[in-house]
């Protein structure tokens, strides 16, 4: 649910912190026109833009990530299109654009490493399916893998050896509790 609410969202890695907020919506749409000339201004239009907070083990001279939604979800994923096709405009050649994925999603999506890591290994294609799976094209069909075992099973089937079983471990995140104290 929470991805859904993101679906139009866009996360830019790499803008100067020199830009100022008041700046970031008309940077964004220069980028934009850059990357997709073809498509109209007016379909580039940017309901929101915003800088997050910066994390603990980043260091204060890093830049932080930015969020912007994309009023239509067509010109959003032209934009995601045309940043993984194309290299960057020199101006723009430090800036990574990603999906706007919830904390859940990226967390799956890690466990999923050896899997996908094998299907890179062996030039199989994959891609990721709502709410959170993953759709593996192999021999003309495409076979759904929800979980790390299922995938490993797949693999074993199709005969395609995998270097890594290890699935990478998520750290344990400690429980708040329920009730505020004071001290």
């Amino acid at each position: 649910m929470e991805d859904r609410a993101r679906r139009n969202n866009l996360r830019f890695r790499g803008i100067p912190e020199s830009v100022p907020n008041a700046e970031l919506h008309n940077y964004l749409l220069d980028m934009f026109q850059c990357l997709t000339p073809e498509t109209h201004p007016d379909q580039l239009i940017i309901d929101r833009a915003h800088r997050l907070r910066r994390p603990k083990h980043l260091p204060t001279t890093a830049a932080r990530d930015v969020i912007a939604r994309i009023h239509f979800f067509h010109a959003k994923e032209r934009i995601m299109k045309a940043s993984r096709k194309a290299d960057m405009p020199e101006a723009y050649s430090s800036i990574k654009i990603f999906a706007d994925l919830s904390a859940d999603t990226l967390h799956f999506r890690k466990t999923m490493g050896p899997v996908t890591s094998a299907l890179r290994d062996h030039n199989v294609n994959y891609r990721w399916g709502y709410p959170a799976k993953l759709l593996i094209s192999y021999q003309d069909a495409i076979h759904p893998v929800n979980t790390v075992a299922q995938g490993i099973q797949q693999l074993k089937e199709w005969g395609l050896p995998i270097q890594n079983l290890h699935p990478t471990k998520a750290a344990k995140v400690p429980r708040m509790s329920p009730e505020w104290t004071t001290q």
